[in-house]
C-alpha cells in the first residue's frame, strides 16, 4: 500500500504560485529572529498573507479568511514551513485560540467586529488564562 500524498494538478498549480509569492514577500532577517526589527517584518508579512486571505487561509471570506479548502490551506501551511514559519508568522496565541472560538461561539456581530482584523494580520490578539494557584494550568483552577 503506498501512504505517499499525492496532489492533484490543481493543488500543485496552487503550490506554484504560493512558491513564486511566498519568494518574493518573505522577508530577510539577520541575527536573532525575534529581535523587535524582525518582529515587524513578520508582522508585515502576516498583513501581506491577510490581504490575500492565505493568513487564516480556511476561515470564512465573510470575516476576513481566505474561505480556501482544507487542501489548499494545507498547501499554504507546508510552503509557509519551508521557511521555517508558520500561520501567522509571529506569535498570535489569541487570533489562533481565541480567532476559533470567536468563530465558533460569538455573536455574529461579534464575529464581523472582531474576525476580521485578526483574519487579515491587522492586530495581534492574545488568550491568557490564569489562577491564583494554577498559574497557567488551567485544568488546576479552583473557584
Amino acid at each position: 500500500m503506498d501512504f505517499e500524498v499525492a496532489y492533484s494538478p490543481e493543488q500543485e498549480q496552487f503550490r506554484a504560485e504560493v512558491r513564486a509569492w511566498l519568494a518574493e514577500h518573505v522577508p530577510q532577517v539577520e541575527g536573532d529572529r525575534d529581535s523587535d526589527e524582525n518582529y515587524e517584518k513578520y508582522r508585515q508579512l502576516g498583513r501581506e498573507l491577510g490581504a490575500k486571505g492565505w493568513l487564516r487561509p480556511a476561515a470564512p471570506v465573510e470575516y476576513g479568511g481566505g474561505g480556501l479548502p482544507v487542501d489548499h490551506a494545507i498547501v499554504i501551511a507546508e510552503e509557509v514551513d519551508r521557511y521555517d514559519l508558520r500561520l501567522p508568522p509571529y506569535y498570535d496565541s489569541g487570533g489562533t485560540l481565541g480567532g476559533a472560538s470567536i468563530l465558533v461561539w460569538g455573536t455574529e456581530e461579534q464575529k464581523r467586529r472582531m474576525l476580521p482584523p485578526i483574519f487579515r494580520g491587522e492586530v495581534v490578539t492574545w488568550q491568557l488564562l490564569t489562577g491564583p494557584e494554577a498559574g497557567s494550568d488551567l485544568a488546576g483552577t479552583t473557584t
